[in-house]
């Protein structure tokens, strides 16, 4: 793995969001999910909507850590999507709590306003809370194994279920993946998630795109997504801050092996607030993009406007373009709008 890998690293925390947490990532957040439904025999998912971590009360800290991925679905179904480079303590409790807060949110205190329940008088009535809730999926993509599996297995769905083995509750699903432990080739691969996990273990190390994927379109986007080249250069630097993170935090657990993890423990703790700040630098960077960026839709927006009161005054196009210093043409375009 270097720099000048065709492909970013989908293990790093720059890698993992471009690839699967933008608007323009949908399909492939849309394809990945449906995938482990698919082998469950669940319904898939027609559309998603993602949804900001500031909503759930947690700390700016929390935000920064927890969740990569938060997002509902159309019925109103809560998913979460994390990638975990490192086994922490009590990760499976971590990942149980974080859960709790999508159910939280969905709880309404006291009495609330239905909009179509109205009364005689036509007036709205209001209506308790019969504590329905939506589903809440968590998925976790693991770049370790679990200590406490012992199987090949290397993914993992966890239901609620009774002494007997029957599900008691279907709306709380936990599904993990200990990536080290898929180690299928090419020639190996059977279901359309083992294309997605083969895609995620071998990005950073693949020159072009391999041919079982040449009727797999959204996979195929997906590779356009991840060449490094095709990057904008203010997020090439942010990737690259981000891969050196990733590599300083491998070389920590490589000590924590060599060493034992109690003498480890101290410089993991400073990787993960070097990682942390890397992080918060790469969330004010797009901070200040999309300033900028609103500033200069701002800008256009007043140009337009003055040259659209300028037209309603009767200026020529040469007299507004001389008034406001810019070309005619510009000016053209902008009336023909």
């Amino acid at each position: 793995m270097n720099i000048t890998s065709t492909y970013i690293n989908p293990f790093t925390d720059y890698g993992f969001k471009k690839l699967f947490g933008e608007e323009s990532s949908k399909p492939q957040l849309l394809s990945f999910i449906n995938a482990f439904l698919e082998l469950e025999n669940m319904d898939k998912i027609v559309d998603l909507e993602f949804r900001n971590l500031e909503k759930l009360g947690l700390s700016k800290t929390d935000r920064k850590t927890i969740y990569d991925i938060y997002c509902t679905d159309e019925k109103g179904n809560h998913i979460i999507v994390e990638l975990q480079r490192a086994e922490q303590n009590y990760f499976k409790d971590r990942m149980i709590y974080y859960s709790t807060f999508p159910i939280q949110e969905q709880g309404i205190k006291g009495l609330f306003y239905d909009g179509k329940a109205l009364d005689r008088q036509g007036k709205i009535r209001k209506v308790s809370w019969d504590y329905g809730l939506k589903a809440v999926y968590c998925i976790g993509i693991l770049d370790f194994e679990i200590k406490e599996t012992v199987s090949n297995d290397y993914i993992h769905y966890i239901n609620l279920r009774d002494q007997h083995g029957k599900v008691f509750y279907d709306k709380l699903k936990y599904i993990f993946v200990e990536m080290p432990k898929f180690i299928k080739q090419e020639n190996e691969l059977e279901t359309f998630l083992d294309k997605w996990f083969f895609f995620l273990r071998n990005l950073d190390y693949l020159q072009e795109i391999p041919e079982i994927y040449n009727n797999d379109n959204v996979i195929r986007d997906a590779f356009k997504k991840a060449k490094f080249i095709n990057l904008p250069k203010a997020e090439q630097g942010i990737y690259l801050e981000s891969l050196k993170q990733y590599r300083d935090w491998s070389a920590v657990l490589e000590t924590a092996e060599k060493k034992g993890y109690d003498k480890a423990k101290e410089e993991i703790v400073k990787a993960q607030e070097r990682e942390a700040e890397a992080q918060e630098r790469e969330a004010e960077a797009q901070e200040r993009e999309a300033e900028a960026q609103e500033r200069e839709a701002e800008a256009i927006k007043k140009i337009e406007n003055g040259i659209k009161n300028f037209s309603k005054l009767g200026l020529t196009v040469k007299k507004i373009a001389e008034a406001m210093d810019i070309e005619v043409v510009k000016v053209e375009e902008i009336l023909n709008k």
